[in-house]
C-alpha cells in the first residue's frame, strides 16, 4: 500500500494547527484553535485538544522539537486553567485572541471532552511534573456529579450547561442542556470518568441505549442520526482494537460497520451524482449552503438525510478501521480538481448542481480527525501516549474493557 499520500495528509492537516492555532506566548488565548479556517477570532475549545495531540506527532515526525513542544503544551495549559468553566466545563465558542466565552455558547461535556483527550496524550507523553500537577487539576475540577442524573432507572449525564435564557440550545428555561441517553461520540468520557474512580462509572456506561439495526445485510449499534463521525472521534485517541466491553462489544469493530453501511448508502443512491463506492460518508461538515450534519440509514426518523456533500474526513476517519476502502478513496478524491489545498483536502465537496462545488474551508475538527486517524494508521504516536496515561489505563479497568 502506497503510503507516502498518507505522510502527506499527516503533515498537512499538522500544518493547520500550525496556522491557525494562536501561538502568541503573551496572548490569554494561547493554544486556542479557530474553529475554521475562515471564521476569524472564533476558536473552538475543541480545536486546542487535537493541536494538544498534533504536538506529539510533530515531535515524533521531527517536525518540531520536543523542548519547543513542551513550552507549547505548558503554555496551552495554563491557558485553560484560566478559561471561563462551569462546573469544570469549557465553553464551546471563545474567543480566539482573549480565551473569553464567545457569545452565549454552552459549556460543552463533548467540547471539553475532546480538549481533554488532547491534554492527557501531552501529559502522558512528556511526562512533565508542571504538566501533570495542571492536568490533574483540570480533571478533579470537573464536577460529574452535577451533570450526573437518574431517570426511569438508568443512569445518565447532561450534555451540557448554558445560564443564559436565550442561550445556545436553550429552550424553556437555563441550564441543563439535553442527556446522553443515547448512543453517539460521548465514550471517552466514560472512560475519564471511570479513570477518576467515581462510584457511578460502570452504571452511567451502561445508561445509554445501545440500539441495534442495520442497512442491507450490515449490523451494527447506530446512533439515532447517524452521522458517521460519532463512530470515529472517540477512536482518534483511544485504541479499542481487540477490545471489547463487559457486554461482548466492540467499538472498534462498530465503526468499522458503520463506515461500511455508510459505503452501502453512498453505492445504493446513485441519484447523487457525488456519491460512489469509493466517495461515502454523510457526516458533518462545510457544505453549499452552510454547515450541515447529515447522516445515513439506519437512523431514528429512517428518513433521507443528505443533500449529497462529500467530507474528505468521513472517509479518512475510517482509515485504521477500513484501511483497504479507505485507500482507494484516498486515492479517487486526489483526482479531483482543487479539492488539495495548502492544509491538504478541503472540508468538503459536491458535485450535484450544475457546478461541481469545492469547499475552501478547513475546520478544526475534521482536519484534527484526518491528523490523528492517519498517525494511527502509520505510527499511532498519539495512541501510544493517549492510553498509557494511569487515568486511561484505570478507566478501561474500571469500565471492564479487555
Amino acid at each position: 500500500m502506497n503510503t507516502k499520500i498518507l505522510h502527506d495528509i499527516q503533515k498537512t492537516a499538522y500544518s493547520y494547527f500550525r496556522k491557525y492555532t494562536n501561538l502568541d506566548p503573551t496572548s490569554q488565548g494561547f493554544g486556542l484553535v479557530l474553529d475554521h479556517s475562515e471564521k476569524q477570532h472564533v476558536a473552538s475549545i475543541a480545536g486546542t485538544g487535537f493541536y494538544l495531540s498534533s504536538l506529539v506527532i510533530g515531535v515524533e515526525q521531527g517536525w518540531i522539537s520536543k523542548i519547543d513542544a513542551l513550552h507549547e503544551a505548558l503554555l496551552t495549559a495554563k491557558t485553560l486553567t484560566n478559561l471561563p468553566h462551569a462546573f469544570g466545563f469549557f465553553a464551546h465558542f471563545l474567543t480566539y485572541e482573549t480565551g473569553l466565552r464567545h457569545g452565549k455558547t454552552e459549556y460543552s461535556t463533548i467540547d471539553t471532552a475532546l480538549c481533554l483527550c488532547g491534554l492527557l496524550t501531552v501529559d502522558s507523553y512528556f511526562q512533565n511534573q508542571e504538566l501533570s500537577d495542571i492536568t490533574s487539576s483540570l480533571m478533579n475540577r470537573i464536577k460529574w456529579d452535577d451533570f450526573i442524573f437518574e431517570r426511569d432507572g438508568k443512569t445518565l449525564l447532561h450534555m451540557a450547561y448554558n445560564p443564559d435564557k436565550d442561550g445556545a440550545y436553550v429552550e424553556k428555561k437555563p441550564g441543563f442542556i439535553h442527556h446522553w441517553d443515547m448512543f453517539a461520540e460521548q465514550l471517552m468520557m466514560y472512560v475519564m470518568v471511570a479513570g477518576q474512580k467515581h462510584p457511578l462509572s460502570l452504571k452511567l456506561y451502561e445508561g445509554f441505549s445501545r440500539v441495534k439495526g442495520s442497512y442491507e445485510g450490515i449490523e451494527y449499534i447506530y446512533s439515532p442520526g447517524n452521522a458517521l463521525f460519532v463512530y470515529q472521534f472517540p477512536l482518534a485517541w483511544l485504541n479499542l482494537k481487540n477490545v471489547k466491553d463487559h457486554q461482548g462489544i466492540s467499538w472498534f469493530d462498530n465503526a468499522k460497520q458503520a463506515t461500511l453501511a455508510h459505503q452501502k448508502f453512498a453505492i445504493q443512491h446513485p441519484q447523487f451524482k457525488t456519491y460512489s463506492k469509493d466517495l461515502f460518508g454523510c457526516s458533518a461538515s462545510d457544505t453549499p449552503h452552510g454547515y450541515r450534519v447529515w447522516g445515513g440509514y439506519p437512523n431514528s426518523d429512517q428518513r433521507l438525510n443528505t443533500d449529497g456533500t462529500v467530507a474528505p474526513f468521513s472517509m479518512i476517519g475510517s482509515l485504521p478501521m477500513c484501511p483497504e476502502v479507505v485507500m482507494k478513496s484516498i486515492e479517487k478524491m486526489m483526482e479531483i480538481p482543487n479539492l488539495w489545498g495548502p492544509c491538504g483536502f478541503y472540508d468538503a465537496f459536491n458535485f450535484e448542481g450544475d457546478t461541481p462545488w469545492i469547499s475552501k474551508r478547513y475546520y478544526a475538527i475534521n482536519k484534527g480527525l484526518e491528523l490523528l486517524m492517519v498517525n494511527a494508521y502509520l505510527s499511532q504516536d498519539v495512541y501510544k501516549a493517549f492510553m498509557k496515561h494511569p487515568l486511561i489505563q484505570t478507566g478501561l479497568e474500571v469500565l471492564k474493557w479487555h
